[in-house]
């Protein structure tokens, strides 16, 4: 690590993106103004998040399925729908409870990313002036401003689709004993890395042409980044706080990236109103 903390450029892609959201957390934390930015975007997803599982609960504690006795069985038949009728009340909420857990545990980060979204964009903007040089800002009419709202809403619905699609596709591997998690887990990881670093870069503009190459390079360090959000959503109540220090760590990756060069090599030119960030030294 360098003298302000961060971790050097010469540490592996991964290393980096793993340790962002724990710089975060000290940005978060020690920067004045940022804190109110972070509360946004956590609480439209909380109240969201919690209608939609207070619903589910509801409909589980509704849910009452009835056997009719099996008259073909006789008195046995009687005896046998009796009592699968009476353990069906606690025999739902082991089945149906951990997979309404499980759903809120895989789709959390998703959703909460297009819910947020707008909330989301003025977090990276503020960290984006804690981390960069200032520059010259530029007015921008107000149809200008709702088309890019609009763009960052329609990015992380793209993002979540293609999640959800590749989700389904590994799910099937969940019945290889032992291992069968580990690419659910890589698929999420991935993709929630993905989505945090997005978020900067559809706010300022840049497009999926423009994207393609920094995804290509920044690939090991935002299975990190989404590696480390993910194992931080088993800690209790902390999955609360990802949506921010998501955020956070994903504008800091936006931040570190050379996009004057990377665009470049690319052979693209950079939309009109995108001006490419200027790290501070020592931030």
């Amino acid at each position: 690590m360098d003298s302000a903390g961060t971790p050097g450029r010469t540490a592996p892609a991964f290393v980096r993106g793993f340790t962002l959201p724990l710089l975060a957390v000290r940005l978060l934390l020690g920067s004045r103004g940022v804190k109110r930015y972070a509360l946004l975007p956590l609480l439209a997803s909380v109240v969201v998040y919690t209608g939609v599982v207070g619903l589910c609960l509801r409909w589980i504690a509704g849910w009452a399925p009835q056997v009719d006795a099996w008259a073909f069985w006789g008195p046995v038949g009687g005896w046998l729908s009796t009592a699968v009728n009476y353990a069906a009340g606690p025999l739902k909420w082991v089945v149906l409870l951990p997979a309404v857990l499980v759903i809120c545990y895989f789709t959390f980060t998703t959703i909460g990313m297009v819910i947020a979204s707008p909330f989301n964009d003025l977090l990276s903007a503020r960290v984006e002036r804690l981390l960069c040089r200032p520059r010259e800002e530029q007015s921008q009419p107000l149809h200008v401003t709702a088309r890019l709202v609009v763009l960052s809403l329609l990015d992380a619905l793209r993002i979540a689709a293609l999640q959800i699609l590749c989700t389904i596709l590994v799910l099937p591997l969940l019945f290889v004993p032992l291992v069968g998690f580990v690419p659910l887990l890589a698929v999420n990881a991935y993709f929630t890395g993905l989505g945090f670093f997005d978020v900067a870069l559809a706010r300022n503009d840049l497009r999926h042409r423009h994207k393609k190459p920094a995804f290509r390079e920044q690939r090991a360090a935002l299975f990190g980044l989404g590696l480390c959000m993910e194992l931080l959503f088993f800690v209790p109540f902390a999955g609360l706080l990802l949506l921010p220090l998501g955020v956070v760590a994903g504008t800091r990756l936006y931040c570190d990236t050379d996009w004057t060069r990377l665009l470049a090599d690319s052979g693209l030119e950079h939309p009109e109103s995108f001006r490419p960030p200027v790290p501070l030294r020592g931030r």
